[in-house]
């Protein structure tokens, strides 16, 4: 009787012992193999650097073979400069109307975010739930916005809901996904020591699955950051009225031909999904650098 007793406890030791020495492994390994992370963030750079002025090179390239009568189509870069990102009005206006894209995309990306995860658990804890929602949530990701848009208008009029809700429904579709990804790669073992110890369903989800989904649940996270800007975008394109931002701004730029003042509402745009998008690459480097591959990206 004893030693039935004792059994269970000396196998837990032992899985204390090798779940320890593998730690302390991999910790090693990463010592030994991340190297002058400095030099390697910068070397980093020049990949997306050489990209940018191949761009710029190609961008010139077609002005200078587009017609003369057709080359305000593609702004010289002085004009670009003197028109618009440089010109002070139009800075104005443009940061006037990202406070209000940014508003309406951050609302789309947090209500993704709280929704997404209660349905990516859900989903995880209750298969029956996986097998009614999932399909859901594909058609939902295929059908065009503009096919509901106009059903939104006739609901909930042309204010800031329906704009908020179109955010939503671009962004939505990563955060369930790859929560519910990352949930069913959790290693059976660590899901056995917990059992031994008797924790019970939710107590091993929160403890063992939460924490280990978490480096797929950023991906999913800085993919419907970006997803959230385009949804705002396409929103104010479609609504257009009321408080105007960044999508108007492009619209109506384009409409009057002003196409410096064009440009610069789509870099601010592309400008805002970027840096939406390196804040929480910045927040999963330093939730995972000590212990995940994916941390060495922040």
């Amino acid at each position: 009787m004893t030693d039935t007793h004792q059994r269970p406890q000396v196998e837990t030791a032992a899985e204390h012992d090798a779940v320890g020495a593998v730690a302390m492994e991999m910790a090693t390994m990463r010592q030994h193999t991340t190297g002058p992370r400095f030099i390697d963030k910068v070397l980093a750079m020049w990949p997306p650097v050489a990209l940018g002025a191949i761009f710029v090179g190609l961008y010139l390239w077609e002005r200078q073979r587009l017609d003369p009568f057709k080359r305000f189509l593609l702004p010289s870069l002085s004009e670009h400069w003197n028109k618009g990102i440089g010109n002070p009005t139009v800075l104005g206006e443009v940061w006037d109307r990202l406070l209000i894209t940014g508003q309406i995309a951050l609302l789309g990306l947090a209500a993704s975010i709280v929704l997404g995860m209660l349905l990516g658990i859900v989903m995880f804890r209750f298969r029956l739930a996986e097998r009614a929602f999932y399909p859901f949530l594909v058609t939902l990701q295929s059908i065009p916005i503009l096919a509901i848009a106009p059903l939104l208008q006739s609901i909930l009029g042309f204010g800031l809901a329906p704009k908020v809700i179109v955010a939503f429904i671009i962004s939505f579709f990563p955060i369930p996904t790859t929560l519910l990804l990352g949930l069913k790669s959790v290693p059976q073992g660590m899901i056995d020591i917990f059992k031994l110890r008797g924790a019970g369903e939710w107590t091993i989800l929160r403890k063992v699955g939460i924490p280990s989904a978490m480096p797929s649940l950023f991906a999913g996270f800085r993919i419907s950051a970006g997803l959230s800007v385009i949804g705002a975008i396409v929103g104010e394109l479609f609504f257009r009225t009321g408080a105007g931002g960044l999508g108007q701004m492009l619209i109506n730029r384009k409409i009057e031909l002003q196409y410096p003042q064009m440009y610069a509402a789509l870099f601010a745009s592309a400008g805002f999904a970027v840096a939406v998008y390196l804040v929480f690459n910045w927040v999963g480097g330093r939730l995972f650098n000590s212990w995940h591959e994916s941390g060495e990206q922040g």
